[in-house]
């Protein structure tokens, strides 16, 4: 290994791929257009050192980026994990897609890189790609989120990374019917998916997605209609602080509030005018952002009819005086609350700021207005990390107590706000964890495939936890 590390090859190929990183970091978000993807640029980095060394040079530089892959760039660690595969080198393969996604948790050819080690699949081919050739995503063409940095994407920016463009571009070319937007209509409708992820997209983990039907007509890339689903994401404001998101506690002064609140009357109100379904917020709390306290006051002074509304909150203010300031009464169709744990004790540290006591209080006043059909539906979320699986079983019976219809689990993300090493220590959902057989025991049990709980990202594990349990 120790001459592997000094060969002046190994160091010029490792040398030559990095130089190349800021070329790979463009593609991923398709900014050197359309047809230029990420994936592609590596796979052609690979398929080139490939044609120019011998078998054991490739071996050789496999082991080198295993060896040194603390210290190594991305497209490095990529390439290498490709060449690993043609190999068939699992374990190096996976070892490095791992350590990419320790980086970056969003980053798709990663992620693909490991689930095709997993499958001993000498190309990124997997099962979930010939099962998607089979579906069809219409969100591409119903939905879009805004987000923090000012980029707009048609979903969650964890499902389908790729911006379609930025809330300060006007006319719907801007980003709705931009080249990036009409390039990801085109991969959902080709079947080959190039822009979503495998993982935390639950309408692929979790199978969901539509059979394609055979003699429906192909929609076109452009859609002159605006999105009949609009999520509401670019404000980070929030009234605690929780270590899955976040490192302190964040709220906009009131000069970047009043800039918000523009950017919403000039270019997003047009749009959100014309949806059928709202949702406040994926980034923050729509009650401790004073932006989306202004979102949601417009909202409901507009004079629409019908509940339009989807709140995602901590629940921590969303009380009766919350409805009766906003005017939300007979305006929500659901109400989504993260609270990621089952004891208070719990809470204390995963809820930063929170007040379990209130919380709960809270709960009872939304449970008692989905009794009462005041509201639509109503869901507990819990963010599966090591320090709270544990609470995995009791937080189904939470949520049943609490008067929800159910509960949504989601795997741990890295936003780039946790070192890799400090994201490994509380990813209880990878393999490499050395709690993860535990995690697996309790998903094993039959109240996680039960109709009170919707699995998302966590199906592939509740069905190999169950396989191992021989429940299936």
């Amino acid at each position: 290994m120790s001459e592997a590390r000094q060969d002046p090859t190994l160091d010029a190929i490792g040398q030559g791929l990095a130089a190349q990183e800021a070329i790979y970091l463009r593609r991923q978000r398709l900014a050197d257009g359309p047809h230029a993807h990420a994936a592609q640029f590596a796979a052609d980095l690979a398929g080139q050192i490939r044609a120019g060394h011998s078998d054991t040079v490739l071996a050789a530089f496999v082991n080198w980026a295993v060896a040194r892959k603390a210290g190594l760039k991305n497209l490095v660690l990529l390439v290498a994990g490709l060449l690993a595969l043609g190999q068939r080198d699992w374990g190096s393969a996976e070892a490095l897609g791992r350590e990419v996604v320790g980086r970056d948790h969003h980053d798709l050819l990663a992620q693909r890189l490991i689930d095709a080690a997993r499958e001993r699949s000498d190309t990124l081919e997997t099962e979930t790609d010939r099962w998607l050739k089979t579906r069809l995503c219409r969100a591409p063409f119903r939905e879009m989120e805004s987000r923090t940095t000012g980029d707009v994407h048609f979903c969650c920016s964890a499902w389908q990374p790729v911006p379609i463009g930025r809330l300060d571009t006007p006319g719907a070319d801007g980003f709705w019917n931009s080249e990036r937007a009409q390039e990801i209509r085109r991969s959902v409708l080709d079947g080959d998916y190039s822009h979503c992820s495998r993982w935390h997209c639950p309408s692929i983990a979790g199978r969901r997605l539509p059979e394609r039907k055979p003699d429906e007509p192909r929609p076109p890339l452009r859609v002159e209609e605006g999105p009949e689903r609009v999520i509401l994401s670019h404000d980070r404001s929030c009234n605690i602080s929780c270590p899955s998101c976040r490192t302190e506690l964040i709220n906009l002064p009131h000069k970047e509030t009043e800039r918000l609140n523009g950017i919403f009357e000039k270019h997003l109100q047009p749009i959100v005018s014309g949806a059928k379904s709202i949702k406040v917020t994926g980034s923050g709390d729509p009650f401790g952002s004073r932006h989306f306290r202004h979102i949601l006051g417009r909202l409901t002074s507009g004079g629409a009819e019908g509940r339009r509304i989807q709140l995602h909150t901590n629940g921590l203010l969303a009380n009766e005086r919350a409805w009766n300031d906003l005017n939300l009464w007979d305006q929500v169709s659901s109400v989504w609350v993260s609270v990621d744990a089952a004891r208070a004790e719990t809470y204390s540290v995963l809820r930063r700021g929170g007040n379990f006591d209130t919380l709960t209080k809270n709960l009872r006043f939304l449970g008692e207005l989905n009794r009462r059909g005041a509201i639509d539906t109503f869901r507990l979320d819990f963010v599966v990390q090591q320090a709270n699986f544990q609470e995995m079983s009791d937080f189904v019976d939470l949520a049943r107590d609490a008067g929800a219809d159910g509960v949504y689990f989601l795997r741990l993300r890295n936003w780039g706000h946790v070192t890799p090493a400090d994201f490994r220590r509380q990813d209880i959902c990878s393999p490499d964890h050395p709690e993860h057989a535990q995690l697996l025991d309790i998903l094993a049990d039959d109240r996680f495939v039960s109709g009170a709980v919707q699995p998302g990202s966590l199906t592939p594990l509740i069905n190999e936890a169950r396989r191992r349990a021989g429940r299936v």
